[in-house]
């Protein structure tokens, strides 16, 4: 193609403009996300971090080996074991003897931990809707396609129970 740009360099150059784009932006909509979250997760007793909301949220009612917290994190087992050090010291959650083989420990939310985590998983549901609400329903559409897409690798037992499987488990 002479004097010209192949449509594979076009291709390739827009990408590169997309992706710069969007470096640009995430940090202003994952900030608007973590605005959302109450003061009294942030600041409360102990303070729990983003990070360990975030690790709440996702435990099963009868909780996740550190393996699969480090992996669910992405983060060294030092790190998670940091992380849940500090959970356990909040009351936030508690280790437990797995039931099939008691050699391994599972972290496991408390009552109080079921709690936190729902009131956290509703401030981001919150966040998220009215982050929605900017867009039409074809782009909200495209955006959770996109997302599905992305978390496709991820393990399928990491999913936060739902909190009707929460509220049967704390009975």
């Amino acid at each position: 193609m002479a004097g010209g740009r192949s449509a594979g360099a076009r291709t390739a150059a827009r990408r590169a403009q997309t992706v710069a784009r969007f470096v640009e932006l995430r940090p202003a909509v994952l900030a608007r996300m973590r605005e959302s979250v109450p003061d009294e997760l942030r600041a409360g007793r102990g303070a729990a971090t983003g990070r360990q909301l975030q690790a709440l949220a996702r435990l099963p009612w009868d909780g996740l080996t550190m393996r699969e917290l480090a992996g669910f994190l992405r983060v060294t087992g030092a790190a998670a074991s940091v992380l849940a050090d500090r959970l356990v010291a909040q009351g936030l959650v508690e280790r437990r003897a797995d039931r099939g083989d008691r050699r391994i420990v599972r972290l496991a939310p408390t009552p109080e931990g079921l709690a936190v985590a729902e009131r956290y998983r509703e401030a981001q549901r919150r966040a998220v809707a009215a982050l929605l609400e900017r867009l039409s329903d074809d782009q909200v559409e495209a955006w959770l396609d996109i997302m599905e897409t992305l978390a496709a690798g991820d393990e399928p037992g990491l999913m936060p129970a739902s909190p009707g499987e929460m509220a049967e488990a704390a009975r």
